[in-house]
This record gives C-alpha cells, structure tokens and sequence, in this order.
C-alpha cells in the first residue's frame, strides 16, 4: 500500500499515475481501433450470413450468430482489459485529488 500522509506524497503518486496512463495511451488507441475494425467485420458477417439464410427468423439469427461469434473475440478482450486498468488508474488519480483537497482544509 502507498503512503499517502502528506501532500508531497499525494501529488509524487499523482504524478506516477498520470506518466503510467501516459504509457499507456498508445497501447489503448491501437487496441481500441483494432476492436473497431474487428467489430465491423463481425456485423458484416453477422449481415451477410443472415440475409440470404432461410428459415425462421431465429434460425436466421442463429446462422449468423454462429458464424460471427469469433470474430474480434481476442481484440475486444485485448481493449477491455486496457480500458478497465485506465479506469482503475483514473479513480485512484479521482482519490488522490480528494485527499489533496481534504488536506488543504485541514
């Protein structure tokens, strides 16, 4: 666990925080553009297999959803996972600022 008694400190593991998600930028613009792609791929295939299926309407659905489902399958675990440790990075930077604020009233 981090000490975070003092101002000086706060503002040191502020800092930390801001250089890791600055690190952390490109990793998530390349992953998150690779999901965008893959997952236009996976609805185009998702289009193209249930159009001209027959069938019912849920039998359709099934083709084309077996015949996407793979598809982008690791590109969006990839971005998720790089999202999610943002989003972490980003509320402990939220709680840093609070306490910085909490120590300049007291």
């Amino acid at each position: 666990m981090t000490d975070l008694s003092s101002p000086a400190l706060v503002m040191a593991r502020l800092e930390g925080i801001e250089n890791d998600l600055a690190e952390r930028q490109n990793g998530l613009e390349t992953s998150a553009r690779e999901w965008d792609v893959q997952k236009r791929e996976r609805e185009r295939t998702w289009a193209t297999t249930f159009v001209p299926a027959t069938g019912t309407v849920d039998a359709r659905k099934a083709a084309a959803i077996e015949a996407s489902a793979e598809i982008g399958m690791e590109a969006e675990a990839a971005y998720e996972a790089q999202r999610a440790v943002c989003r972490v990075l980003e509320a402990r930077a939220t709680i840093g600022q609070s306490l910085l604020r909490a120590m300049g009233r007291s």
